[in-house]
C-alpha cells in the first residue's frame, strides 16, 4: 500500500509541476538547446534509499513538453510493474549541447581534478547512449589510469549499463574513436516523495551543478547542521566506535580507523547537540567516550595519561590527547556530567610532559609502550589542537596551570611566525585566549593567521571545510577588537574580503553536502545521505569530513547569520 501511495504522490507532484510549467511554458523557463543539436532531451531519475537511482530519458524533436510526457510514461510503466518503494525523483532538461570528438574529450578530462568533470556525456547524436553528469561521477566512469592520467573507464560503464540500464552492451572507447560525441548541461528539479515537498530547483552548470538552490541560507544551514549532526550520531555503533567512513560510488567501507578523529568528531557532534538539542546525541556521546577511555587511554605514571592509537602502530600522538580533552570537556559542558573531567586533566598532564625541555616544543609522537620519541614533528595541527584543548579544560576547571602553559607556548608561536601555517586550530586557540587575556599581540597573531590566505580561500574550487572554521574564528576575534575599541589593529586587515570569503565559503561548502539529489546516484544512498564528502577523494564520506564542515557551519549559524539579520533589519 505504501508503494502505491508513493506512486500516487508522485503522480500528483508531476501534475502540479506540469501545471506550473504550463502557466509559464517550459520553453520560457528553460534556456533553449544551444549548439547544432535540435533535439529536446529529458532525463527522469527515480531513487530509493537502499539502491542506485533508475534513470529514464526521452528525446523529442518537437518540444521539452513532449519529451517530458514520454519520459513520464516510461517511468510510470516501470513503477507499476516493479512498484519500488521509491523516495526521490529528479527531472533534468538538457539545455546545452556541445559537439566534440572522443580525442578532444579525453584531452579535456585529463586536465580535470578527479571527479570534477561536470558535464553529461552522449556517445551518439540520438542520445541513445547518454549519461547525466551525476551518473558519470556516481559510477566512476572517469578514473585515473595506470599512467596516472584521467580517462574513461570501460568496465564501469559496461557494469552500469548491465545492472542499471538493463542493457548488455560491450562498450569500448575504441568504438567511438572516429565518431562525434556530445557533452551537455541540464537544468534539474528535485522532489522528495516522503516529505511531499514542492519541486526544488537545482543549480545548472559549474561547480554547484545539480545541487539545490537555497533562497533562505539560514534555514538551509539549520537543516544541514541538524542532519549532519544526526549523521555522526547514527554512525556510532553499539560498542561506541564510529563507522569510520565510506567511498560512496560503490559503498565501500573504509577499513582503517584513527582515534584522534574519533574524538574530534565527537567534539563537533556535541557542538551540534548545542544547536539541535536531541538527547540521544548525549547518550551516544557518552557511549563513545567510554569506548575511547576503555580501549585507548593508558597511564604512564601517577596522573599522567595518554591516548594510544592502536589501529596505527600503537602511536601516542599529541593531537590524540588534545582531541580527547576536547571531546570530554565539551561533553562535560553540555551535559553537566563531571564524571570524566579527571581523565581530561590526566591527559592534559600528558601533553605537558610531551614538551621538549631542549627547545620548548611539544614532541608530536611517542611510541607505546616504551614512551620513546618516535617523531619530534609530525603535522602542524597537533600544537594548535594541544593549546586549544588546554584552554577548553581551563574553562571547565579554572586550573591556572593550563592557561599559564598556553601563554608560555604562544611565545613560541609568535616568535616562530606560526601564523604562516594558517592553522584553523590555532585560530580557535588564539580567539579563546583573548577571552582571558586581551593583549594586542594575540589579536595581531590571529589576524595574520588568516589575512594573506583570504584571496586563496575565496577562489578555492574544493570545498576545503577548515577554511570556514579558520575565517569564522577570525571573524569572532574581529568583533572583539571592535567591541574593545582597538580598531587600530585593523588598519592593514581587509575586513571586507574576510566577510566576502566567509559568506562565499558558507554557500559553496553546500556542494560538499550529500543531498539526496546527489546521494541517489550512488550504490547505497542511505549510507552516505546527509554526510559531507570530499569529491576528489572518490566522494569519500569520513567522520572527520563531516566534523570539519559541521563545526564551520555551526560557527556561521551562531555568529555570522545574526549579524546578517541585524544588518538587514537596520536597512528596512
Amino acid at each position: 500500500m505504501e508503494k502505491m501511495t508513493n506512486l500516487q504522490q508522485f503522480k500528483t507532484a508531476v501534475e502540479r509541476f506540469q501545471t506550473n510549467k504550463r502557466s509559464q511554458s517550459i520553453k520560457e523557463l528553460l534556456p533553449p538547446v544551444i549548439g547544432n543539436h535540435s533535439k529536446y532531451i529529458v532525463f527522469l531519475s527515480i531513487g530509493q534509499h537502499n539502491q542506485r537511482a533508475k534513470v529514464f530519458h526521452h528525446v523529442s524533436e518537437q518540444s521539452y513538453e513532449k519529451a517530458q510526457e514520454r519520459v513520464m510514461d516510461k517511468a510510470f510503466k516501470w513503477l507499476l510493474k516493479y512498484q519500488p518503494n521509491f523516495t526521490f525523483v529528479k527531472l533534468d532538461y538538457v539545455t546545452n549541447v556541445e559537439e566534440t570528438t572522443l580525442l578532444k574529450l579525453q584531452t579535456k578530462i585529463a586536465k580535470y581534478r578527479k571527479n570534477y568533470f561536470r558535464k553529461g556525456i552522449a556517445f551518439d547524436s540520438d542520445f541513445s547512449l547518454s549519461f547525466l553528469e551525476q551518473e558519470v561521477n556516481g559510477n566512476a566512469f572517469i578514473r585515473e589510469a595506470k599512467n596516472g592520467v584521467m580517462g574513461i573507464d570501460e568496465l564501469n560503464i559496461r557494469h552500469y549499463l548491465k545492472v542499471n540500464r538493463y542493457k548488455v552492451f560491450n562498450f569500448t572507447v575504441n568504438a567511438y574513436a572516429q565518431k562525434n560525441i556530445y557533452l551537455f548541461d541540464t537544468q534539474g528539479y528535485f522532489f522528495d516523495v516522503t516529505e511531499n515537498r514542492k519541486w526544488t530547483e537545482l543549480y545548472s552548470g559549474g561547480l554547484a551543478n545539480g545541487i539545490r538552490k537555497a533562497p533562505n541560507l539560514k534555514r538551509e544551514i539549520e537543516q544541514i547542521t541538524k542532519k549532519s549532526t544526526l549523521f555522526l550520531e547514527q554512525e556510532i555503533t553499539s560498542s561506541g566506535k564510529f563507522n569510520y567512513g565510506y567511498f560512496s560510488a560503490f559503498d565501500k567501507k573504509i577499513g582503517t580507523y584513527n582515534i584522534l578523529r574519533h574524538s574530534s568528531s565527537l567534539y563537533s557532534m556535541l557542538e551540534g547537540y548545542e544547536v539541535i538539542g536531541d538527547k540521544k546525541i548525549l547518550a551516544s556521546a557518552k557511549k563513545s567516550i567510554d569506548y575511547l577511555i576503555s580501549t585507548s587511554l593508558v597511564y604512564r605514571h601517577g596522573e599522567t595519561a595518554y591516548i594510544v592509537d592502536k589501529a596505527n602502530a600503537d602511536e601516542i600522538k599529541l593531537g590524540s590527547n588534545a582531541t580527547a580533552i576536547l571531546a570530554i570537556t565539551k561533553y562535560t559542558e553540555v551535559s553537566q556530567d563531571k564524571s570524566y573531567i579527571a581523565y581530561a586533566q590526566h591527559l592534559a598532564n600528558g601533553i605537558l610532559e610531551m614538551r621538549n625541555k631542549e627547545d620548548g616544543h611539544y614532541t608530536h609522537v611517542l611510541q607505546y609502550p616504551t614512551f620513546d620519541v618516535k617523531d619530534k614533528f609530525r603535522i602542524i595541527y597537533y600544537e594548535g589542537e594541544a593549546v586549544f584543548s588546554l584552554l577548553r579544560l581551563y574553562q571547565i576547571d579554572n586550573d591556572k596551570k593550563w592557561l599559564d602553559e598556553v601563554v608560555d607556548y604562544f611565545e613560541i608561536f609568535i616568535a616562530e611566525d606560526y601564523w604562516k601555517h594558517h592553522d584553523h586550530w590555532l585560530s580557535y586557540a588564539v580567539n579563546e585566549l583573548t577571552d582571558y587575556i586581551s593583549d594586542d599581540k594575540y589579536y595581531q597573531f590571529g589576524l595574520k593567521n588568516c589575512a594573506d590566505k583570504l584571496d586563496f580561500m575565496y577562489h578555492r574550487e574544493t570545498t576545503f571545510p577548515t577554511f570556514l572554521e579558520l575565517t569564522m574564528a577570525a571573524y569572532k576575534m574581529l568583533r572583539k577588537i571592535k567591541a574593545e575599541n582597538k580598531d587600530y589593529l585593523l588598519t592593514d586587515f581587509d575586513e571586507t574580503l574576510l566577510i566576502q570569503t566567509i559568506d562565499k565559503r558558507a554557500e559553496y561548502q553546500r556542494v560538499g553536502f550529500m543531498y539526496p539529489e546527489l546521494a541517489m546516484y550512488f550504490k547505497t544512498p542511505e549510507t552516505v545521505l546527509n554526510g559531507f564528502f570530499i569529491r576528489h577523494h572518490s566522494f569519500r564520506v569520513r567522520i572527520d569530513d563531516v566534523e570539519h564542515n559541521l563545526s564551520g557551519y555551526i560557527q556561521y549559524l551562531l555568529h555570522r547569520i545574526p549579524d546578517i539579520e541585524k544588518k538587514a533589519l537596520a536597512t528596512v
